[in-house]
């Protein structure tokens, strides 16, 4: 389906400089700013930014604040590893599309390698691409009746210990009906999109990101009965901490973390609003990712 040019890009760099920038970066923008494309980075990376640029003149470069970055642009370009992305996809108002290029290891979930990116680039900023819309999920921490936390995640929430030798009790809910109780190291809460990162280490099966559905996934249960369950994303997941207490912690996509407190109540919901449209790449599928990733160990 042709989409309207695009006019305004936006690129997110990954938050440790890399060598590669130096090349890549302005090969890019002066690509890009030859047919006319505005080009936006956010106000934060001014500084090392021009440090990848050996001209002087890069009036045309222009430094946004978040709200604005997130939220104007046309097209999102993301210059890093599955991280850099994934910190995008929490960010960005859901109707813009995100074009995801590795330039980390494993870049399971960026569509795009650094070698073959503007082998297609030149479609894309004229509308010709299509996108995989997914949904977040929502996490909310209930804290003495109100409303302590909210936020985002797009791979997967962890609740977990914090001390060493110690197991953490948990009570996990579907909607109205009792789960399980866990003794263990934690529980991961996992997206179909983030099944192949810590749920898959941890144990979980990999599931295809079509699947409406969620993963539970215990970490180190102390029990061979508790294993990982995928279930319909259409019911709350409601996690509760159990006696004897000891000290947890809330980490979402690896980049957000919380402290929870014993009578906290964390609530995980796919969203229906918060959603993120990721640039498809027409060469690559998805089993075919799975075994040049995981199992020819391409990594």
């Amino acid at each position: 389906m042709k989409k309207s040019p695009v006019k305004i890009v936006g690129i997110t760099l990954k938050p440790n400089s890399t060598p590669e920038f130096y090349n890549i970066l302005p090969n890019l923008c002066n690509w890009l700013e030859r047919r006319k494309v505005q080009l936006i980075f956010r106000i934060e990376d001014e500084a090392r930014v021009a440090k990848f640029f050996k001209q002087k003149n890069t009036d045309y470069l222009q430094f946004w604040d978040a709200d604005s970055f997130h939220n104007k642009v046309d097209l999102m370009l993301s210059l890093g590893g599955d991280g850099t992305l994934i910190g995008v996809c929490r960010r960005i108002n859901s109707k813009i599309p995100v074009l995801g290029i590795n330039l980390g290891r494993l870049g399971f979930i960026t569509e795009f390698n650094k070698n073959e990116y503007f082998d297609h680039l030149d479609q894309i900023i004229n509308g010709k691409f299509e996108v995989r819309t997914k949904p977040l999920c929502h996490v909310s921490v209930i804290r003495k009746n109100k409303i302590h936390f909210k936020d985002f995640f797009f791979n997967d929430a962890v609740l977990g210990k914090n001390d060493i030798a110690r197991m953490i009790y948990l009570r996990a809910e579907l909607g109205e009906e009792h789960v399980y109780n866990i003794a263990g190291d934690g529980i991961i809460i996992s997206t179909p999109m983030g099944s192949t990162a810590y749920s898959m280490a941890a144990g979980g099966p990999i599931v295809h990101p079509d699947v409406k559905g969620i993963i539970l996934t215990p970490i180190c249960p102390h029990s061979l009965i508790h294993r990982p369950f995928v279930v319909p994303d259409s019911s709350p997941i409601t996690l509760r901490i159990l006696p004897p207490h000891h000290s947890v912690t809330l980490t979402l996509d690896g980049q957000v973390a919380i402290n929870i407190d014993e009578q906290d109540v964390v609530v995980i919901n796919s969203s229906r609003m918060k959603k993120v449209s990721l640039v498809r790449n027409p060469d690559r599928l998805y089993f075919e990712t799975i075994r040049d990733k995981f199992v020819s160990g391409k990594r």
